[in-house]
């Protein structure tokens, strides 16, 4: 099983969209058995597998902050949630792709289990107790390096980062690569590992975009990916319809970048 998180200090950067897209092709093109955790409070991976009625029916009971033991007054969860309660089969009807849905209280994790010991690896406990079967982990994390990725980085092999080729997107990559090498030095049993950036949102008549592609890819700072995601429209499309474009829109320009991006993941991994 390998574990990849999608983070970005910066939003907007198209981190959910990747997410959603990488899953469902390595679950509907290359027959990987997938869990998505959406960690981030936005919940917008969770309700683009799943509508806002299905989310409704599970968002007091089981979500990933039952598995993170959020103390949520009279639905107050303790370390013995099982993890696999949380976990959504075959989300939006596609075979082999799973989901644990976010909830928007996960932005008050931090004050809820702050005094709790070990509170970065309780969903390393979590998975270590529960014999998960799965090919590939893949989490939507929020944008920050708050208790919430934190816990996601603990049981990852790996991170990717999606980046718009802009300058204040960009100008986060530093210190997001500063963070996780701090956070490594305090945490010893965290073992994740840059798998590269990935250039999305892209607009190749844009000058400002080549100059900042070409000057990551330059620095060192992190491996790039070749593969880019222009920026198209079949991605707001599917998301108005709570599905991804891979199952809304398989004919797409975005649909075959991402799928050209699992090929080369694929291939580094």
């Amino acid at each position: 099983m390998k574990t990849i998180s999608f983070i970005n200090m910066k939003g907007g950067v198209g981190k959910t969209t990747s997410v959603v897209e990488v899953a469902t092709i390595l679950a509907t093109r290359h027959n990987k058995k997938v869990l998505v955790i959406d960690l981030d409070p936005q919940t917008n991976a969770t309700l683009s597998f799943i509508t806002l009625e299905e989310w409704e029916k599970v968002k007091d009971t089981a979500t990933i902050a039952d598995v993170l033991g959020m103390n949520r007054g009279a639905s107050s969860r303790d370390d013995e949630f099982d993890i696999k309660n949380a976990i959504i089969k075959n989300a939006g009807n596609i075979k082999n792709l799973d989901l644990i849905p976010s909830h928007l209280e996960l932005t008050f994790l931090d004050l809820d289990i702050a005094s709790r010991t070990a509170r970065e690896s309780v969903l390393k406990n979590q998975f270590e107790k529960s014999n998960l079967d799965y090919d590939f982990v893949i989490i939507d994390c929020p944008p920050n390096l708050t208790l919430a990725p934190q816990n996601a980085l603990m049981i990852s092999d790996y991170i990717i980062v999606p980046v718009v080729p802009e300058m204040f997107p960009a100008i986060g990559l530093p210190l997001l690569i500063n963070r996780v090498k701090k956070l490594k030095r305090d945490l010893r049993d965290c073992k994740v590992e840059f798998l590269g950036a990935v250039f999305t949102k892209v607009d190749v008549r844009y000058s400002v975009h080549n100059q900042q592609m070409n000057a990551l890819r330059q620095n060192g700072l992190i491996p790039c990916f070749t593969t880019i995601i222009k920026q198209l429209a079949g991605i707001n499309k599917a998301v108005a319809e709570n599905k991804p474009a891979t199952i809304k829109f398989p004919n797409e320009q975005v649909v075959e970048a991402y799928s050209n991006f699992v090929k080369e993941m694929l291939n580094k991994i």
